[in-house]
């Protein structure tokens, strides 16, 4: 069993020790009472059969018949505990479906309890509030289980109803609550409701297939393959778990006679083939048609993983024969080896979203595992030392606990997370397992401090009501342990430069508190829920994130193959370079990985130079896709950073930048307008200007819009960009976005811009070296000047192109010098690796490295960069 029965007496014994978990027992009893008050009849006859189609939202981009504002995918409001068979839209505060569709449900109920649509009344599908056929609204907001319809648009009403509402609130809650009451108490009166119900589900559960019963984005799941019982394949999967789980707390009470008696005569009455006459026939049902159906239907149950891997773990652990604790030993030995091997995480993309929803599973299977075995997390991360940074990475990867790069499908549009993604650190419910309780065990393993730092940040840096665990031996003593660690360690911690090279994420960070800021570059593409977004790069500074991914696909334009929720994740709509305008693999598989080639976090110049020629695109020849990005502090306040991207292959490249929301102004451009440059008619882009030949140096500023409110009104944040690209033209543009996730069709454009080269002809492929400048900052820069100088070779003759010198002088006077050599040279171009270069013009340097910053003036400093030996 998951939960023991000596976990269960340790809960009853501080429930009876401490006032806070005597309140947790009152919740749990509170949370039953809507189940202990219905009759055992009213109980069996909740769950409904598989005979009425369920839909997985009422109308995806929908609106509101009655009010007509728009009520997308989840916004409808359901309370089937309270109000049954009816959704009301969140505005307009309308019910529907207009008709009593209890009566028309009941009207149909066949031999065996189960809806028949040829037998319901039809008489009964009318307006309550307008019965009069003559009234013009008589048929108004009518749904017979199949949806209202209203000429070519359809809302389904009560299919959408019945997963939220009668399945996951009425159905799996009381279940849940149930037995879980049971489990605190002792009162075999809630275990004997959860149960009938359990039992019930069980009768009807194999009949269930929501890829031919169901609608997804106005689409059968037949059509995009969504798997499942009562509900869909990730859902699914939480919904078996629990009901396992459940199983396993009431599993000691099937053979209260009251209980059998009244399962006894249900089966004679409307199910003759399973005859139920003791407790054991009881069980058998429930584990052999919910938890021996899942194991036999993986399909149904498939998630993001390890998500069907803790559910089939944790069925064979309840099932509980010596086969079952086998096959659930083995698959958690395999689970864990899986799920660490990307730098700790599964590798599954969408940093804030599905990468952690994956471990937040996990790391409630590993308390439950901790809580059962005392000693297995040290024994699993002896035996699979990546578990020891599996709750790490989501530590390294959160600046200043406001943001984290929301690279692939995650987050909203420079849209803050203030919580630590890799656990939901809620408070105590029930017996849940205590996810403060875990971080401490992390901490006593690995003697990281960061966990203990993440656990306080998470009880808002306070000691009171830790660890907010029912199965605690000594909450006292954990806080004093916890305030030791605080004191010896502080609050926070900001993390360091980080690479982590298998998930192809490089973070570079400097400054510290209100000033910190940070750089990132993503180096793959490909994966699940990625977007094609290779080399693409953010920057976090000034509190906000000013160069924000768009974040989670709208799919409520229309699901997940709609033009817009695809242009979220092609490559035009990422602060990359899009060649001959064609996407960078393919979504859903693992198409490129790329390395950080540079990689050196010290002093004042950090760098990082990442490669993947196979970006470029699928061509013959010689190919080059790499990025170099060099972040140089000026003060312990700001910062710029260079940004150099060497692009070979194809016959247009266009290299794309947006921010944040706010107003642009350029410099240096005369502007007119002009068509698309692209075929893609995805592209959600307008307001084309351009400049065919602007002069080398060319700016453009970002004056940032806080339209989250983040910052202290009156806030001035800019972002300066100066382009030193060679032979490129420039264009203005809009780029399209929604302004939060998929509960909202709020729309709005941000202002772009694209520097674009093209091949003139001949035979070689299109080179180009993009070159950059950025600056965050106020209202006045720090930087006086910015220009682009000569590299020369040994004998003084102009290297290529694609070695670049930068020069940057500062307010203050002094002066940096960048020089990045073109090291990968595909087309044999330049003098060679390791070949002296030069800058005169006022320097008079010479260097043979891959990299070089000279500072000069008060603070002189020079760095030379070779690869990963950076010094």
């Amino acid at each position: 069993m998951m939960i023991s029965p000596d976990l269960i007496a340790r809960a009853r014994a501080n429930v009876k020790k401490y006032d806070w978990a005597a309140q947790v027992e009152r919740d749990a009893v509170a949370a039953a009472a809507p189940w202990m008050a219905m009759s055992d009849d009213e109980l069996w006859g909740v769950m409904f059969g598989p005979t009425l189609t369920r839909s997985w939202m009422v109308w995806s981009s929908g609106y509101c018949p009655a009010c007509k504002q728009g009520v997308p995918m989840y916004n409808w409001k359901i309370d089937a505990v309270n109000i049954r068979w009816k959704v009301k839209c969140p505005h307009c505060a309308v019910f529907f479906p207009t008709n009593d569709f209890w009566k028309f449900y009941a009207s149909g109920l066949d031999e065996h309890a189960v809806f028949d649509h040829a037998r319901a009344d039809r008489s009964l599908l009318f307006n309550a509030d307008h019965p009069d056929p003559k009234d013009p609204l008589h048929r108004f907001g009518v749904d017979d289980g199949n949806g209202f319809v209203d000429g070519d648009k359809r809302w389904r009403f009560i299919a959408a109803y019945l997963i939220y509402g009668h399945w996951k609130q009425l159905t799996l809650r009381g279940i849940t609550a149930l037995s879980q009451a049971y489990a605190l108490t002792g009162d075999k009166a809630c275990a004997r409701k959860a149960a009938i119900m359990l039992d019930r589900v069980a009768d009807l559960h194999p009949g269930f297939d929501h890829r031919r019963q169901s609608w997804v984005y106005e689409q059968t799941g037949d059509d995009i393959g969504c798997d499942g019982f009562v509900s869909t394949w990730h859902d699914c999967c939480e919904e078996t778990r629990e009901m396992g789980l459940a199983f396993g707390l009431i599993r000691d009470a099937l053979d209260d006679p009251a209980l059998v008696s009244f399962l006894a005569d249900k089966a004679k009455r409307f199910s003759p083939v399973m005859p139920k006459s003791s407790g054991q026939d009881i069980r058998r049902n429930i584990e052999a048609r919910i938890l021996r159906e899942a194991l036999a239907n993986p399909q149904k149950i498939r998630s993001n993983y390890p998500r069907a891997e803790i559910c089939k773990a944790i069925l064979h652990t309840e099932l509980d024969t010596d086969d079952d604790r086998a096959k659930a030993q083995g698959i958690i030995d395999e689970m864990v080896a899986q799920s660490v091997k990307v730098d700790g995480v599964t590798g599954e993309k969408g940093l804030a979203g599905y990468s952690a929803f994956v471990i937040q599973g996990l790391a409630v299977f590993l308390a439950q595992l901790e809580n059962a075995r005392p000693g297995t997390l040290a024994k699993l991360i002896a035996k699979h030392p990546g578990l020891a940074r599996t709750y790490r990475f989501h530590i390294d990867t959160w600046y200043a606990r406001n943001y984290y790069p929301q690279i692939g499908d995650t987050g909203a549009f420079a849209a803050r997370h203030t919580q630590y993604a890799g656990v939901h650190f809620g408070r105590m419910a029930s017996l849940t397992p205590s996810m403060f309780t875990l971080f401490w065990r992390l901490y006593e393993v690995t003697n990281d401090a960061g966990y203990v730092q993440v656990l306080a940040h998470a009880n808002e840096g306070k000691l009171d009501g830790l660890p907010h665990d029912l199965f605690t031996d000594d909450p006292d003593a954990f806080r004093r342990r916890v305030a030791q660690v605080l004191k010896e360690h502080g609050e926070y911690t900001e993390p360091g430069s980080v690479n982590l090279k298998e998930w192809h994420l490089a973070m570079l960070r400097s400054g510290a508190g209100a000033n910190a800021r940070a750089l990132w570059i993503d180096y793959d593409t490909g994966g699940n829920h990625s977007h094609s977004d290779g080399m693409n790069i953010g920057l976090f500074a000034r509190g906000l994130d000013l160069m924000p991914e768009l974040g989670y696909p709208p799919v409520q334009f229309g699901g997940w193959g709609s033009d817009r929720a695809l242009w979220y994740c092609m490559t035009g709509a990422h602060n990359t370079v899009l060649v001959d305008g064609r996407d960078q693999g393919l979504r859903y598989q693992k198409t490129n990985d790329g390395k950080a080639v540079l990689w050196d976090t010290g002093r004042a110049c950090k760098a990082v130079r990442a490669s993947d020629p196979a970006l470029a695109g699928d061509f013959a020849g010689p190919r080059q896709f790499e990025r170099t990005l060099a972040m140089v502090d000026i003060s312990p306040e700001d910062f710029y950073v260079v940004d150099i991207f060497r692009v070979v292959g194809g016959s247009d490249h266009v290299k794309l930048q947006h921010s944040h929301f706010g107003m642009l102004e350029t410099s240096g451009l005369k502007t007119v307008p002009c068509e698309t440059p692209f075929t893609e008619k995805r592209f959600q882009m307008r307001q084309f200007r351009i400049d065919p030949k602007p002069g080398v140096g060319w700016t453009a500023q970002w004056r940032v819009e806080d339209r989250h409110k983040y910052l202290p009104a009156g806030t001035d944040v800019r972002l300066r960009y100066t382009d030193m690209t060679e032979e490129a033209s420039a264009y203005t543009c809009e780029m399209w976005l929604v302004c939060g996730v998929f509960n909202t069709n709020e729309e709005t454009w941000i202002p772009r811009i694209m520097a674009r080269r093209q091949a003139s002809g001949g035979g070689e492929p299109l080179a180009s070296t993009f070159v950059s400048v950025v600056e965050p900052g106020g209202v006045e820069s720090r930087i006086r000047s910015i220009r682009r100088l000569a590299v020369l070779d040994g004998t003084g003759k102009p290297r290529p192109g694609s070695d670049v010198a930068v020069e940057v002088v500062l307010a203050d006077g002094r002066r940096d010098l960048i020089v990045s050599l073109d090291v990968e040279d595909p087309l044999k171009r330049g003098p060679g690796a390791g070949s002296a270069a030069a800058v005169k013009d006022g320097w008079d340097a010479e260097t043979r490295d891959e990299l070089t910053f000279i500072r000069r003036g008060a603070g002189a400093e020079e760095v030379r960069f070779n690869g990963r030996d950076g010094r």
